[in-house]
């Protein structure tokens, strides 16, 4: 990929023939156009490929296709990426979201005011499989160096979107996405959380008073689609993960393995954690059937999400729904 531009946008797809068109479309009407286009195929079976190459020839504009050998799930495709752009800066967006025009130019632009900046990412809003706003949204992230050096040093985890534009440089210092050290087969557990993973382990530079901020707007839309789900066990096992590494590195202890942290844990501490997935399953998937009015059953999976966790339904209320 030769030209002098200083970002790559990167698309993963895989199967994702429904909306890459649309994604794609608010990749080419953004404001700043100074970036480089790589999308990466993870073995798609669908007419995902085509439609790529069908939209770039009715838009001229230069773009990489890479069409990895293996599926290896989202996290391999970013690990893929960042070693294979060539760009001081790196942006990731999801196959099926949408940008609205102003967001490379806005986060493009903070991020080169300030060398200190490692990553700025933006809010985004909820969208369903048509395209239209379903209320809610990730609204995540510091606005200020100051509130992220200060939590940071807190040992806080970093949540934050992955719709943001970071240094490639500092991702890879602190080992980027990472693929090793998992068993093999599913679940992918570096699947799970893999954006936590590595804005966490970014963010043991603040001791060099680097920090990840985010414009504090929307400037992408998310599309969120409904469904019963069952892997709560998995992220929040994944988190659990990220923080006890974290807790590690700030003693000075190297990183364990995700292999090595899971044969670690006591067998009432899974017990715990499966007990959290249970009440953040039944939380989502209730709140699903109400929606979509099953109002008996959906009001039963609350109820029983609130017996398991009383706190846990006030929790997803404060820190996912509202703006802050």
């Amino acid at each position: 990929m030769e030209n002098n531009n200083n970002l790559t946008l990167a698309i993963c797809m895989y199967n994702a023939e429904v909306y890459i068109t649309e994604t794609l479309q608010s990749v080419v009407n953004q404001t700043l156009q100074s970036f480089n286009i790589l999308i990466i195929d993870d073995c798609s079976t669908d007419n995902s490929v085509k439609l790529v190459n069908d939209f770039f020839v009715k838009n001229s504009c230069q773009y990489e296709l890479v069409q990895l050998q293996e599926n290896g799930g989202i996290c391999h495709a970013r690990h893929y990426a960042e070693r294979h752009a060539n760009t001081p800066y790196l942006m990731f967006l999801d196959a099926d979201d949408i940008l609205l025009p102003t967001a490379v130019e806005k986060m493009y632009n903070k991020i080169e005011s300030d060398n200190d900046l490692m990553a700025v990412g933006c809010y985004l809003d909820y969208i369903d499989k048509e395209g239209k706003k379903i209320g809610g949204g990730l609204y995540l992230g510091e606005k200020s160096k100051e509130a992220f050096i200060e939590k940071a040093a807190r040992k806080k985890l970093i949540f934050m979107q992955p719709t943001a534009i970071y240094r490639r440089e500092l991702s890879l210092k602190v080992g980027g996405y990472v693929i090793d050290g998992f068993p093999d087969g599913k679940p992918r557990w570096q699947d799970f959380c893999e954006d936590l993973d590595l804005w966490t382990r970014m963010s043991d530079l603040y001791k060099e008073g680097k920090a990840i901020i985010v414009v504090p707007e929307t400037l992408c839309y998310y599309r969120k689609t409904n469904g019963l789900s069952s892997n709560s066990f998995y992220m929040i096992l994944k988190m659990k993960y990220t923080k006890s590494n974290l807790l590690r590195r700030r003693d000075g202890k190297q990183d364990l393995s995700f292999i090595e942290f899971f044969n670690s844990l006591p067998e009432n501490e899974l017990k715990k954690i499966k007990k959290e997935s249970k009440s953040a399953d039944s939380l989502r998937n209730g709140v699903f059937l109400i929606k979509d009015k099953h109002i008996i059953k959906g009001i039963g999976l609350v109820a029983y999400s609130i017996l398991l966790r009383p706190g846990y339904i006030f929790e997803k209320l404060k820190n996912n729904l509202f703006k802050k």
